[in-house]
């Protein structure tokens, strides 16, 4: 079925030397290819012909144009240098124009434009599961954004980004020790990436609360303001002032299930204690807000040996932990006054 989709797609829009192009078989013809010595109408540079080419691939691939406005890619592929959340953003501008929604595309051929356009390749034989999925999730009703989601934030799209010289690594927080591998962002879902250079820890949501926090004006009587996100296990440490909070540290945390988690709202640090134990476990570093703690994950009170070593889960009572560093990290730095929102 998939090999007849891609066969019909073939020979209804592109012709031969543009497939050939953009799935890299034979010399690339892409749509305008030949302007790749666009300069940069603002600053006089010239602009990276990868970058170009990123742009050309996808008027071909998405809304089946072989030539477009030149000023119009030159301008989409400057915004390229800024990295992988602007490569995010052009897809979405492409998968959800006008153009592409005149097509009248079906949710087969949607998803087969989804492998072309965010991986570089056509789904095959070991794709016939996930493409059955993705098939599945849109009859049932999911919105094709939240599908192309799906592609957007894996690892076989940021290894297309650096294909074309895209910039992938970005600086997130102010102090990123925590994070030796480095982070990135796509749309407003930060990541780590592990020692292989794939995505690792996801920070679901984390742009959009930096964004709402120095939008909406959240105070703190000190420099820094802590959030917590109970949906997607992370807390966020922001450093600055009221409407210009910067994201200082973000870690994983594990908090309670639902029904038995730290209820929604804003607190401040009242309390800290080296250590508290509780039904014969020891925590480490707590850092009391209203009746709530931030603390180390359990352990031993006798052996001193850590009993439950999770961390970014949903899986203990009302008080939030995070590993001993962390906890310490905090119960060190953070005052008394600080605001703590849980969301």
């Amino acid at each position: 079925m998939f090999r007849n989709c891609i066969l019909k797609v073939a020979s209804a829009f592109l012709s031969a030397a543009l497939f050939a192009g953009v799935f890299g078989i034979g010399a690339p013809v892409y749509a305008d290819e030949t302007e790749t010595n666009v300069t940069s109408t603002t600053e006089d540079e010239e602009i990276d012909p990868s970058h170009l080419k990123f742009v050309a691939r996808l008027y071909s691939i998405v809304t089946r144009q072989d030539r477009c406005d030149p000023e119009e890619k030159a301008n989409l592929a400057e915004k390229l240098k800024d990295g992988i959340d602007a490569a995010y953003s052009i897809m979405y501008r492409f998968y959800f124009s006008d153009t592409y929604r005149a097509l009248d595309i079906s949710d087969e051929q949607f998803i087969e434009d989804l492998y072309a356009g965010c991986y570089g390749r056509y789904a095959d034989d070991n794709d016939k599961n996930n493409v059955a999925s993705y098939l599945n999730m849109l009859s049932s009703g999911m919105s094709r954004y939240l599908v192309f989601r799906e592609f957007i934030s894996s690892n076989e799209f940021v290894s297309l980004c650096k294909r074309y010289d895209i910039k992938v690594r970005e600086e997130l927080v102010e102090d990123i020790s925590d994070h030796k591998y480095g982070m990135t962002s796509i749309g407003d879902d930060y990541y780590d990436f592990d020692k292989g250079g794939n995505l690792s820890t996801c920070y679901k949501g984390a742009g959009r609360h930096l964004r709402n926090l120095n939008e909406q004006l959240f105070r703190s009587s000190t420099k820094y303001y802590i959030l917590a996100d109970m949906d997607y296990c992370y807390l966020m440490i922001f450093k600055g002032s009221v409407g210009n909070w910067k994201l200082h540290k973000i870690y994983p945390m594990t908090c309670g299930r639902k029904g038995i988690d730290t209820p929604a709202g804003t607190y401040k640090v009242t309390k800290k204690s080296s250590s508290v134990i509780s039904k014969n476990t020891l925590y480490y570093y707590s850092t009391q807000f209203g009746s709530y703690s931030i603390q180390s994950i359990p352990y031993n009170k006798d052996s001193r040996k850590v009993t439950d070593g999770r961390i970014g889960k949903r899986v203990n009572g009302r008080s939030i932990r995070v590993t001993k560093d962390h906890a310490k990290w905090i119960y060190k730095n953070i005052p008394k006054g600080t605001s703590v929102k849980i969301v």
